[in-house]
């Protein structure tokens, strides 16, 4: 996610992160819960929604970060390296 849009990030909007769980790095579906201004990029807090991990809080790296609903593109080499994600991973 471009920095731009990363800092724009408020408390409730959705998102889709790359979350290595269980080795591989897959997206899941997640919404923004906390947001501290910095400097540079900010710090931003999101809860996932996954059906094979409990829900939990990760701070993610804006990198790891797409907008629900996802717009792929060839800018994100995780999304070009493995397959789009699944309808059912858009809604938390």
């Amino acid at each position: 996610m471009l920095r731009l849009d990363w800092n724009a990030l408020q408390a409730g909007d959705r998102v889709l992160v790359h979350h290595a769980d269980g080795g591989a790095a897959r997206l899941v579906a997640g919404i923004v819960v906390s947001v501290e201004q910095s400097g540079g990029s900010n710090d931003v807090g999101v809860r996932l929604a996954s059906r094979e991990s409990p829900a939990g809080l990760v701070h993610p790296g804006r990198l790891t970060v797409h907008h629900d609903p996802i717009e792929l593109d060839s800018h994100c080499w995780r999304c070009t390296t493995s397959d789009p994600p699944k309808a059912g991973l858009r809604r938390a």
